[in-house]
């Protein structure tokens, strides 16, 4: 071959390789992801984030590189879940409260008393009731991975035990932002508010706020210990963490992609669910030797708050829609008798 025609090929082949590495390394960076949540890094949702990321990185052979950001270093769950529509941040854990003008169903969660067990709320999550959840998550920008779990809220304040009903009156707490949560804690006597939970940990510290009610491992891992002296155990709403990625950067993934992402995904609900179920009883007893009390209501304190709150909340269960809340109960229906013994 003349030498001319051979360094032309060589330096076409040359280019070519290049060429080739250039696609190569834009391919790896788009599949640089960021994991936001607003949790602490010990978090059962924060240990269950990092084995996501690792699990994907390894079922990938070290293409797809997901960076586990905490403690709302991104942004509030609101801002977060704007990004994640946006396509701007790729994955979530956190509340979805948020989305609640664009899918009204979500509101369902904070119904008082609608779950007896985990294992009652896991199997509707999982179920019918997850899936249309998913499907209308979907339609404003969101795929949803997963259903995590938070736990069962309790009540804490830094004022006074809180034994019966009438001890909550005039107590100032945070809650989540919905309407029918607010409505359900004034039913029952208590001055509730919303709050960003970035400026909570100050609210209380500085008595802006009394109380709040979150789940024990989130009051854990978040030392609220240092800032609450009694807790009673309410158990009042299950609360989930959804589990998502962004719609636009699920969509650009390949099949075989989405396949992978689907099973790490199986495999760190089952993780975080476990995880926190162990960790739950250890957080509420490592609470009871940083100095808090904790109490629990009567079975007649607790028929009380049920009786008083159907009236507040029957109009937003109307927003929410009566038949989407038929599904919900007869999900739970079903768990139930299945979880009995035969």
């Amino acid at each position: 071959m003349p030498l001319n025609r051979l360094l032309r090929a060589t330096l076409v082949g040359t280019l070519t390789a290049l060429a080739a590495l250039g696609v190569q390394a834009q391919d790896v960076k788009a599949r640089t992801a960021r994991f936001g949540h607003g949790l602490a890094d010990n978090h059962p949702a924060g240990l269950a984030a990092k084995q996501f990321a690792a699990d994907m990185d390894k079922a990938t052979g070290g293409k797809m590189k997901i960076t586990v950001i905490a403690n709302q270093a991104l942004g509030p769950d609101p801002q977060m879940l704007g990004a994640l529509q946006g396509g701007v941040q790729e994955f979530y854990t956190g509340s979805a409260l948020a989305l609640l003008g664009q899918v009204k169903e979500l509101g369902f969660q904070d119904v008082p008393f609608l779950f007896n067990t985990e294992a009652e709320a896991h199997a509707v999550f999982d179920g019918p009731v997850g899936q249309y959840l998913n499907t209308k998550l979907a339609g404003v920008g969101i795929h949803v991975l997963g259903w995590w779990e938070n736990g069962f809220r309790h009540i804490t304040n830094s004022r006074r035990p809180v034994n019966k009903i009438d001890d909550l009156k005039g107590l100032k707490l945070r809650t989540q932002p919905n309407p029918l949560t607010l409505d359900a804690f004034k039913a029952i006597g208590a001055n509730a508010s919303p709050l960003p939970w970035s400026e909570l940990f100050v609210a209380l510290e500085t008595k802006a706020f009394d109380g709040q009610e979150n789940p024990v491992v989130l009051m854990y891992t978040q030392r609220f210990y240092e800032v609450q002296k009694y807790m009673t155990l309410s158990g009042h709403v299950y609360s989930p963490l959804i589990f998502a990625v962004s719609k636009k950067y699920w969509d650009s993934l390949s099949a075989d992609e989405k396949q992978m992402m689907t099973t790490a995904a199986k495999s760190a609900t089952a993780y975080q669910r476990k995880t926190t179920a162990a960790e739950a009883g250890a957080a509420l007893q490592g609470m009871k030797d940083k100095g808090m009390q904790v109490t629990q209501f009567s079975e007649a304190d607790l028929q009380a708050i049920r009786d008083k709150v159907p009236p507040a909340i029957a109009p937003h269960l109307e927003k929410i829609g009566p038949e989407f809340m038929a599904l919900v109960r007869g999900e739970i229906a079903k768990a139930r008798a299945a979880g009995k013994p035969q």
